[in-house]
C-alpha cells in the first residue's frame, strides 16, 4: 500500500557511548525531534550496528574500550556506505592535537563534554537539518 505523502522519516541517530548514564541524558537532551535511538558501547558495536542499519548521524564518545571514537570515524570513513555519516565526537580530550587527529579521521564536529544540553541541540539540528532547537539561547 503506497500513500503519496510518506510520513516525516524519524532520523536514526547512534549513540555510542560505554556509560548508560550518559547515554540516556544524551537522549534526554534530543527529546521533541523525530529521533530514533540506538546505543553502542563501543566503536565496534556502533560499526556493526551503523553497518545493520544506516545512522543519519552518530554521536560517539572518543575514549572508549576495544575501538575508540578515533577508531570508529577512520573506519566508517573508509565504508563506501557510512562515508557521509556526520559524526559529532563527545570528548573532555580539550587539546588541540585531540582535535586535530579528529579531524584527520573525518568527525563532523566536537563537542567537549559534560556536554550542555544546548550545545549538543544545536551540533544535532545542524548535522540532521532540524528546525533549530527550542529555549536555550546564544548561539
Amino acid at each position: 500500500m503506497h500513500h503519496p505523502t510518506p510520513a516525516p522519516r524519524r532520523c536514526q541517530v547512534l549513540i555510542v557511548e560505554d556509560t548508560a548514564t550518559v547515554a540516556a541524558l544524551i537522549q534526554v537532551y534530543l527529546m521533541g525531534w523525530p529521533l530514533e535511538f540506538r546505543v553502542a558501547k563501543n566503536g565496534k558495536e556502533a560499526f556493526d550496528l551503523a553497518m545493520l542499519k544506516r545512522p543519519d548521524l552518530v554521536l560517539s564518545d572518543v575514549q572508549m574500550p576495544i575501538l575508540d571514537g578515533f577508531g570508529l570515524c577512520a573506519v566508517m570513513r573508509s565504508t563506501p556506505e557510512l562515508a557521509q555519516v556526520p559524526i559529532v565526537l563527545l570528548t573532555s580530550l580539550t587539546d588541540a592535537a585531540s582535535r586535530h587527529r579528529g579531524m584527520l579521521v573525518g568527525a563532523t564536529a566536537f563537542l567537549t563534554k559534560p556536554v550542555t544540553p544546548d550545545a549538543l541541540r544545536t551540533q544535532v539540528a545542524h548535522a540532521l537539518n532540524l528546525p533549530a532547537p527550542a529555549a536555550g539561547g546564544g548561539a
